[in-house]
């Protein structure tokens, strides 16, 4: 009997491995850029997640694990680059005396992989540092880590390195990027780090993101590397959005800037669902309340949502009403029907057609990087150039090439008769983990 090859990424100009895929924010952007020799192929630990990505037609390697793969394994061998988006819950709360332990973990542990010359005494330290981080009381502090010996690997053991290289996680996490910056550098790698606003791009969001872009240039390292610039306006709470700098009679959801030209206003929440919210409308959000029903957000349909998290079911709609003295009044009889999964993924930029799937939705999109922020992020890291304007129509209208019923959507992969762990799983309220690489993110803070 012939059994089917695993997945793996073919040759390709640009081929990417992206390490916590989660449901393909940054996949399906290369999915679009596919006509510029882009293609790429994920890691992904969550089964529900990685059935989303099968039914979007995404390339998904058989091993979950990211800490059971590495660069010379035959499915990503000829990735040139590497992205992921880490999970860092561990020091991602601003304050925590936890927090700053754990970051100071990370950065000292991150010290001891960098500048080794040979494979064997890399092999040595990385040895040193899994012992350290499988023991600590919270495990995930090491998945940060798992990117650098990547990295690493790529140079001593591939002998190989990455071309370019794009990392991106919670604002927080600026400080690791920084240093990992320090470290690309001697390794041969121009790179940058800063924090950018997903608004500033045309998503229908406010959130924050803290990215890191390396691009191979051993003779030039201290150089400046380009990073995405704003096309849209900044959100910021009780300013005038501005009128649009040209006329979209094509009908096109996303607004864009003209080459040269001023920038665009941002896009909100009506524009985005305006296919399935033709009424004004006001979200009431917990993000930021502490739990506090005094504190809970509030966002018109006229401006971008609060930043999309797991938690988003949790988020009320009400038919906008205003008093006398245009003050917002949010009566119960005017309660609309919350954000359905398709809703949820337009906020964060993906089609609409995206063919989510499984039980926990919800936490998969809130994870997830915008795609429309993908398309500028790897537009400038690969071709350091901005995007194509034809790029976000053909991301508004993707569609999968075969969607079947979920009935006959097969297995994403033959499981394994064990595991790919190198230490126990432990329990999680989404699933069982292992201790080296999941791949479940945290909700955008």
């Amino acid at each position: 009997m012939t059994h089917p090859s695993p997945p793996s990424l073919p040759p390709a100009k640009f081929g990417i491995v992206d390490l916590f895929a989660g449901p393909g924010g940054l996949d399906i952007a290369a999915t679009i850029m596919k006509d510029e020799g882009v293609e790429s192929i994920g890691v992904e630990w969550d089964d529900a997640t990685r059935a989303t990505r099968a039914a979007a037609g995404l390339l998904t390697t058989e091993v979950k694990d990211v800490a059971a793969l590495g660069p010379c394994d035959p499915s990503v061998v000829e990735a040139t680059v590497l992205t992921g988006g880490p999970p860092c819950q561990s020091f991602s709360v601003a304050g925590s005396r936890k927090g700053h332990q754990a970051l100071d973990d990370v950065l000292r542990l991150a010290t001891q992989l960098a500048d080794h010359e040979d494979e064997a005494s890399f092999d040595v330290a990385w040895k040193e540092v899994k012992a350290e981080t499988d023991a600590m009381s919270d495990d995930r502090t090491g998945f940060v880590l798992q990117p650098l010996r990547w990295i690493m690997e790529a140079k001593l053991k591939r002998r190989r390195p990455y071309e370019v290289i794009v990392l991106e996680q919670v604002p927080t996490v600026l400080p690791v990027w920084k240093h990992f910056v320090d470290i690309l550098r001697r390794t041969g790698y121009a790179a940058e780090a800063h924090v950018l606003h997903t608004e500033d791009f045309g998503v229908p969001q406010t959130r924050r993101r803290a990215v890191l872009i390396a691009q191979f240039d051993p003779e030039n390292v201290h150089r400046k590397v380009r990073f995405p610039e704003a096309t849209h306006q900044r959100y910021r709470k009780g300013a005038e959005r501005l009128p649009p700098t040209h006329d979209h009679g094509d009908g096109s959801l996303f607004r864009t800037s003209r080459s040269g030209g001023d920038v665009e206003p941002w896009v909100s929440m009506g524009d985005a669902l305006r296919a399935t919210r033709a009424a004004e409308f006001v979200m009431v959000s917990n993000y930021g309340s502490g739990g506090d029903p005094k504190n809970r957000g509030r966002r018109e349909s006229g401006e971008p949502a609060p930043t999309i998290t797991g938690k988003v079911r949790r988020n009320r709609l009400y038919l906008l009403r205003k008093d006398s003295a245009g003050k917002i009044v949010i009566r119960e009889k005017d309660e609309l029907a919350r954000l359905s999964p398709a809703e949820a993924g337009l906020l964060q930029s993906f089609p609409a057609a995206y063919p989510w799937r499984s039980t926990d939705v919800a936490q998969q999109i809130g994870n997830a990087i915008p795609p429309r922020l993908s398309l500028h992020i790897l537009s400038m890291a690969l071709l350091r150039e901005p995007p194509q304007e034809k790029w976000y129509t053909l991301l508004k209208e993707w569609r999968p090439q075969e969607e079947p019923p979920l009935s006959e959507v097969p297995p994403v992969a033959v499981r394994r008769s064990t595991p790919p762990q190198t230490s126990p799983p432990v329990s999680s309220s989404a699933s069982g983990r292992p201790r080296t690489g999941a791949s479940a993110k945290s909700s955008a803070k």
